[in-house]
């Protein structure tokens, strides 16, 4: 059986950097019309692609590059670098013992059961599995839970692979896609603590009954969303799932509200990751 070998470690910004080398190459254009053709300027394309990148290529410098070239959301964030070897039985990807497991992260108040397993771990730079995308993981940020400063827009060292078939399925914009905890109660029964959910920061327009995560100051919140204009137009109503509208009641957030909160959406919810724990 031939075993799937992985070249080198590779970091999201290495991967897409490579990825648009590969595409202009394969284009046959020049950098001056590769430029022209991603609608950027030559100089700001170099500081990106050149010799020796001053920057890394961004969400939004991505999505312009896949659309200009009709590829699909998620194409650069692909890695490509492997080989396919019959003859030697090798892997990058290391299992991971229980133990090894403790030892790496050092968290003694882990939940993980003394089940005889191994675990395959990821880290930041990894590459990523053909026929799969990685997005990043934010596991100190939880939905709902007032937690200081919160700060999407950097890329996290974290990252869960998810099928690309699944985010092409939904629509979602694989690169602009973000996963967080969910805290708290009010959107039970469709979301529990501690699940991982996923937003698309790409898709803020809100249409009604769509599940939404948003800032008001420092807090990141999750809700169903609908249109509200009775104090002007651009104000939503954030509704809880959960039929406790005691604990959890409607919140009306108008225009001057939203300006004088600090409210902005975050994007639109498009997944969970629905895990039960095993009783034995």
């Amino acid at each position: 059986m031939a075993d799937l070998k992985m070249t080198e470690l590779q970091t999201i910004h290495e991967i897409r950097l490579g990825n648009t080398r590969k595409l202009m190459k394969e284009s046959g254009l020049s950098r001056t019309e590769f430029a022209e053709k991603i609608e950027m300027s030559y100089n700001l394309l170099s500081q990106y692609i050149g010799k020796n990148p001053t920057k890394n290529i961004g969400d939004d410098t991505v999505e312009k590059i896949e659309k200009a070239f009709n590829k699909p959301k998620g194409f650069l964030d692909q890695s490509r670098d492997y080989v396919v070897n019959s003859k030697e039985n090798s892997s990058t990807i290391k299992t991971l013992s229980l133990e090894e497991i403790r030892k790496k992260f050092s968290k003694p108040d882990s939940e993980l059961t003394d089940l005889n397993m191994g675990v395959g771990i990821y880290e930041d730079g990894d590459p990523v599995p053909e026929g799969y995308v990685a997005i990043d993981y934010y596991p100190e940020i939880k939905a709902s839970a007032g937690n200081g400063y919160i700060n999407l827009e950097d890329s996290s060292p974290y990252k869960l692979f998810i099928p690309i078939v699944e985010v092409n399925a939904s629509g979602a914009s694989a690169s602009h896609c973000k996963i967080f905890n969910v805290d708290g109660e009010s959107m039970v029964p469709d979301l529990y603590p501690d699940q991982k959910v996923s937003v698309d920061t790409s898709a803020k327009k809100i249409y009604d009954g769509e599940i939404y995560a948003f800032t008001k100051g420092s807090e990141l919140k999750i809700k169903i969303l609908f249109n509200w204009g009775e104090e002007g137009q651009g104000g939503f109503r954030a509704v809880s799932r959960n039929p406790d509208k005691v604990r959890f009641p409607d919140e009306y957030y108008s225009p001057a509200k939203i300006e004088s909160e600090n409210i902005h959406i975050v994007g639109q919810y498009w997944m969970k990751i629905d895990i039960r724990k095993v009783r034995r």
